[in-house]
């Protein structure tokens, strides 16, 4: 069985001001992630957000709550590095990357190293003995993937 991992986009198409529509859509992707989940207090966190989803009913408030609450917590949980669940500019809920975040990381040789994509990757540990976790590549057309020290893909964007 494959583990579910987020992918990088929006988890809702409805009108983000649409409590309903979108707290389905939350306790949907919540579902998902249970089903593969071997964090036993993640998954408890879960379901404990769903059950506020399920017992909201039609109370636009209860459901507010819960998107903007448990609901958005609980999907949080289920980041990977550098990435984030929060409603864009655009208005979606989705996991986005955290290019600010990363960009930080590289600048400030905390774990992380940028390199144009086609180059050759550095070597993953440095003299000052501080490992290199991530892998920023770039290439021409702005792409971002970020690869662990394993040389596997985290997440890539366009």
């Amino acid at each position: 069985m494959n583990i579910r991992t987020p992918r990088i986009g929006s988890v809702c198409s409805t009108d983000p001001d649409d409590f309903h529509a979108v707290a389905h859509d939350f306790a949907y992707e919540l579902r998902q992630f249970i089903m593969t989940d071997r964090d036993p207090d993640r998954r408890r966190a879960s379901r404990s957000a769903i059950s506020e989803f399920e017992n909201a009913g039609d109370d636009p408030e209860a459901l507010q709550a819960f998107v903007e609450g448990s609901g958005q917590d609980s999907l949080l949980a289920y980041c990977l590095p550098f990435m984030s669940f929060c409603r864009a500019p655009s208005g979606d809920y989705g996991f986005w990357p955290d290019i600010e975040a990363l960009e930080y990381g590289a600048r400030s040789k905390d774990g992380v190293i940028k390199v144009n994509a086609g180059d050759a990757w550095p070597p993953l540990w440095t003299s000052s003995g501080l490992d290199v976790q991530f892998i920023m590549e770039v290439n021409d057309h702005g792409n971002v993937t970020l690869y662990n020290r394993r040389r596997r893909e985290v997440w890539s964007c366009v």
